[in-house]
């Protein structure tokens, strides 16, 4: 009697030389415009307050076109406009472009991203709010974040404190609210939902090959997601709420 067996279908490893050839094409284009982007953000971002603002919204939209991610709001985005304060769950790197290409977002982060290589320089470009994680710089950290808020920026934050693989939500931080404590601020929440993978739905086997968390060699991630046909997002935006009304 001959068994026959399952083969299991990966989405990843499907992609001809047109897929390679296109993205090759595409990643020209991308340098070709990003650069400049990069060049008069860093340039002239702290001269002229809006090119800081909206040059990484520009470039976040460009990278997205890059890797073919194609992102889905539901719920009141338009109210989302208001809003000061944004907390968001957190699984992959892709979590920053995804939301700073809608707002001009200023994300926090823990100190050391600032030297790593390539997501450090990016992250100085996306205006990111590095802070220690020393009891002694805390009161420093969260009236800077607030004297940004009361400006009129809008500052997010991944309460979770680190990537996971999404099967669950970790544990919140509570010291990530500590600047709006007290205070009048609208807060956003939003759920980040990797939906689909070349077409294919994503399952708890797929999410590995976006989710980046624990352990995991970041150089063979990038590899493998840049070679990716597509990558479907659902941006859910829940009801906002007042800082206030946790006092």
């Amino acid at each position: 009697m001959t068994v026959k067996k399952n083969i299991y279908f990966n989405p990843i490893n499907n992609l001809s030389y047109l897929d390679h050839f296109i993205f090759n094409l595409k990643l020209i284009v991308f340098v070709l415009f990003s650069f400049p982007l990069i060049f008069i953000a860093l340039i002239l971002g702290e001269i002229i307050p809006f090119f800081g603002k909206w040059l990484p919204v520009i470039f976040h939209k460009l990278l997205l076109w890059l890797l073919s991610i194609n992102v889905e709001y539901e719920g009141n985005y338009q109210r989302a406009k208001v809003c000061n304060f944004f907390v968001s769950n957190h699984l992959s790197y892709l979590d920053i472009p995804i939301l700073g290409s809608i707002f001009p977002l200023r994300f926090v982060a823990k100190s050391e991203v600032q030297f790593w290589p390539v997501f450090g320089f990016l992250s100085k470009l996306a205006r990111t709010i590095f802070i220690k994680r020393k009891r002694s710089d805390s009161v420093i950290q969260k009236n800077k974040i607030f004297d940004l808020l009361s400006s009129g920026d809008k500052v997010c934050i991944f309460p979770e404190g680190t990537t996971s693989d999404g099967n669950r939500v970790l544990d919140f931080k509570s010291s990530s609210f500590s600047a709006i404590e007290n205070q009048n601020f609208l807060i956003q929440p939003v759920i980040i939902s990797y939906s689909d993978l070349n077409g294919i739905p994503i399952n708890r086997w797929l999410r590995p090959v976006i989710a980046w968390y624990g352990d995991m060699d970041l150089k063979p991630h990038i590899l493998k997601l840049v070679t990716l046909r597509s990558i479907k997002i659902k941006l859910i935006f829940i009801e906002p709420v007042c800082s206030n009304h946790f006092a």
